[in-house]
């Protein structure tokens, strides 16, 4: 009797409030449309993923952690002015499960809030422990802050939990190679690239990391096939113009540095990078012409490039110009800055247009929220010397020394 009792007047109680005041949550179907889109951003399918995460919300417009989730994926595919204006709608969400904790980390996130972020992060695992997003999320913020054992173990905890976890492997393969285990790198985008196959942005990263472990004939073939599919992809041609000079190649270095140069006029490394290489192929005129034009593109390194410079002029043949010792200030592949290191660095802004094949495979129903290889041919005192790998922006070098 007490428990009818108690049910009629909660009842009466409901019936009492205004209809435009009653709080409405997400269907079932919404809830399956998130738990699909978010699958699809865990294999790394962020073309199919942003589909679904517009449909979750056109189901139910006002869905706070939807909204999150489509902010992040787009920070992922480089929409940045879209994140932004998600971010912004989903930092006011009240969380009451992980995912939804989740949600409102990725909005601080994406608004450099990492202290917020984290704690968010760090609330989601204590609701839900074996959430892989929330795990991935704390491993990005680790990377951000360049705590990079602690961002191995946080993704490393995603992984165990979710197997097929691309976006996580993609990450950890990027940290992997920033703490120089370039073969294991290679082998969490192997992973990626097994799941989704048509995701050939991997492609590029891969052949960083092979570089990095002197697999050279294979980071030229991973380059290769990337550049087939986005032959602008300017760092790609670069990265390979830089390979290619480590194999002795640098009538092929030359050329991918023309298409650099017409890509990205204003790349100084990338004359004082053709100029050695014109150099190397018995062009003194060309290398002086490209390492002035260096100078002039890149002042702070005037003092490097002139020694260089006068070592050129002076030479009889296209013997290499003595090293100038090793620089840390490589360029990156990435911009620099508080970005490096983001688990969807490898596909922000550049990515080329390659879309990858959806699979859908949803996740349980979220909650509803409470919302207001191979050895170099070239012999090793032939090769060209090489920056060193920037603190800031990953792996990036470069095979001239200014």
């Amino acid at each position: 009797m007490a428990s009818l009792f108690a049910a009629v007047t909660l009842a009466a109680l409901f019936a009492a409030v205004p209809a435009h005041a009653r709080k409405k949550l997400p269907d079932r179907a919404a809830q399956k449309t998130l738990s699909q889109a978010v699958e699809s951003y865990h294999r790394a399918d962020f073309d199919g993923a942003i589909e679904r995460f517009n449909r979750a919300i056109a189901l139910y417009p006002d869905w706070k952690t939807a909204i999150a989730y489509r902010a992040m994926c787009r920070w992922a595919m480089g929409d940045k002015t879209g994140a932004a204006e998600d971010a912004e709608g989903a930092l006011k969400l009240r969380p009451n499960s992980g995912q939804s904790h989740v949600g409102r980390g990725m909005a601080r996130l994406i608004r450099k809030d990492l202290d917020g972020a984290q704690e968010d992060f760090e609330a989601a695992i204590e609701a839900e422990p074996d959430l892989p997003e929330a795990h991935y999320a704390l491993g990005t913020v680790s990377s951000m802050r360049g705590d990079l054992a602690g961002a191995l173990e946080h993704l490393d905890n995603a992984v165990r939990i979710k197997s097929n976890y691309a976006v996580a492997l993609l990450l950890r393969g990027n940290v992997k190679d920033r703490l120089k285990k370039f073969r294991d790198a290679v082998k969490d985008y192997n992973r990626v690239l097994e799941i989704t196959p048509r995701f050939t942005t991997v492609l590029y990263w891969r052949a960083k990391s092979l570089r990095d472990a002197k697999e050279y004939h294979k980071s030229l073939m991973d380059l290769d096939e990337f550049l087939e599919a986005a032959p602008d992809f300017v760092d790609g041609v670069y990265l390979r113009s830089n390979v290619r000079a480590l194999t002795g190649d640098y009538e092929g270095a030359v050329a991918d540095l023309d298409r650099v140069i017409e890509l990205e006029p204003k790349r100084g490394l990338a004359y004082s990078n053709r100029g050695l290489a014109r150099f190397r192929l018995g062009d003194k005129e060309g290398a002086v012409t490209d390492l002035r034009q260096a100078m002039a593109l890149d002042p702070k390194r005037k003092a490097q490039i002139l020694e260089v410079l006068e070592q050129v002029e002076v030479s009889e043949d296209a013997a290499a110009p003595k090293r100038a010792g090793r620089a840390r200030a490589a360029e990156p592949a990435e911009e620099a800055g508080e970005d490096a290191g983001v688990a969807v660095e490898p596909v922000q802004a550049r990515r080329p247009a390659v879309r990858p094949a959806p699979k859908a495979s949803a996740r349980p129903e979220p909650e509803a929220e409470d919302e207001a290889g191979s050895a170099a041919p070239a012999a090793e005192q032939d090769r060209p010397a090489r920056l060193g790998a920037s603190e800031e922006g990953g792996q990036e070098e470069a095979f001239f020394v200014p």
